[in-house]
């Protein structure tokens, strides 16, 4: 009879928990098999949620990412309207000082553009040097990108991770250009400079006496190949002269004498200058190109000057403003491709998402359907067990109550 007590009572809890849980198993050991598989399905269940939050991290990311440089974009068309502006041959020199220093203003929105960090505090475009700021002024002026290579990642599903951003390195720093790759930042400071120098370097030198031109050659002491288009009455031609270094004059003396015939000019060096004749006095140099010298400086390294009064200085195409607009159009195309990598997989992302809430929904109707109980049969379940546990205690108490005279009458 206690027996019987004991396992009435072990029902009962049981149907008791059933009840209050809503569960069909409350313990491993009431279905052991059943309860391997909802062990292992509640598992996915917790797997699915890890990479749905991962998804959710990720479009979080790529959204600040896609807008951050939705905003470089918009810097960028700001850029190539002033340097439109800029080649404008009415503007002054206080002109070009208003635009130099509103194109700094933007330079420094950039920076601090490619240094955004995520809510928690991650740099977005550092890779995997997620704590550092990826791009630093140095000393020199010059911007430096301290991240690496990584492409940061998330887990989205079994077999697939999502990039939660694109890198910094190849956004900012490699864009492409006729002369190469060159940091986004090296080409706005390339704008600057030559906004610096626009009013007083020329990029083309004119003679138009008999008397000739007299010219300086002002470089470092690296040899570098010089080109130029040298105009005379007979034509013009393009003129290479290799390895030239300061003031080394005789090398370009001979490219020139070397298509005299071509152009009608004669070179010569006289009293350490470059001296240019024309039988009509007719002379003309430019698009001035040095070999490694793709961009504006403050202080042009390479320059050609004449000897007269006043002294006229060329300047590189490069110096040019010119030549600036190609560059921060090239910046902005790289720009607008690097927004569409971050639309594509943002765009990856919310497919994904839709792929882990559908998996989900499934997934949790099976463990419910697993796991929940018949409310209705258990409750009826345990009312018979009640009345049963109900009827036992007093059908004991009766016989709890009968002596050895009871039954001797």
């Amino acid at each position: 009879m206690l027996n019987r007590f004991s396992q009435l009572n072990e029902e009962i809890q049981l149907r008791q928990t059933q009840v209050s849980t809503g569960k069909e198993i409350t313990q491993s050991s009431d279905k052991p098999i059943e309860a391997v598989k909802l062990s292992a399905m509640e598992e996915r269940v917790t797997q699915l949620s890890g990479f749905q939050r991962n998804v959710a991290t990720a479009q979080e990311r790529l959204t600040m990412a896609d807008t951050t440089l939705e905003n470089v974009d918009n810097i960028m068309t700001q850029m190539r309207e002033r340097v439109i502006a800029a080649n404008n041959d009415t503007f002054s020199e206080p002109d070009l000082d208003a635009i130099r220093v509103e194109v700094s203003e933007l330079r420094d929105a950039l920076v601090g553009l490619a240094n955004t960090r995520t809510p928690d505090g991650q740099a977005l475009f550092g890779g995997y040097n997620t704590d550092l700021q990826p791009f630093r002024e140095g000393t020199d002026g010059h911007v430096n990108y301290l991240g690496d290579g990584g492409q940061h990642t998330l887990a989205a599903s079994e077999s697939m991770r999502l990039p939660t951003s694109v890198n910094g390195g190849e956004v900012f720093m490699q864009i492409s250009t006729d002369a190469g790759s060159q940091s986004l930042f090296d080409i706005v400071d390339s704008f600057i400079a030559a906004l610096s120098t626009a009013a007083s370097h020329e990029d083309t030198l004119v003679a138009t006496e008999r008397e000739g031109m007299f010219l300086r050659i002002n470089a470092d002491r690296t040899p570098r190949d010089l080109s130029f288009v040298l105009s005379g009455p007979e034509g013009s031609v393009s003129i290479t002269a290799p390895d030239v270094v300061d003031g080394s004059h005789s090398g370009v003396a001979e490219a020139i004498n070397a298509r005299t015939f071509e152009t009608g000019i004669t070179a010569s060096v006289s009293e350490g200058l470059l001296k240019l004749t024309s039988t009509t006095g007719e002379i003309s140099l430019s698009d001035l190109a040095v070999e490694g010298v793709d961009l504006a400086a403050k202080e042009p390294a390479f320059t050609i000057t004449t000897g007269g009064d006043p002294v006229v200085t060329m300047v590189p195409k490069a110096q040019t403003l010119s030549a600036q607009l190609s560059k921060i159009v090239d910046a902005g195309q790289d720009i607008a491709i690097s927004r569409t990598t971050v639309g594509a997989r943002l765009q990856r992302a919310e497919i994904q998402e839709e792929v882990l809430a559908s998996r989900s929904v499934t997934l949790e109707s099976q463990v419910n359907e697993m796991s929940a109980a018949d409310l209705e049969k258990v409750i009826t379940e345990l009312q018979s067990l009640l009345m049963t546990q109900n009827a036992a205690r007093q059908a004991y108490s009766q016989i709890g109550q009968t002596t050895l005279f009871d039954y001797l009458k």
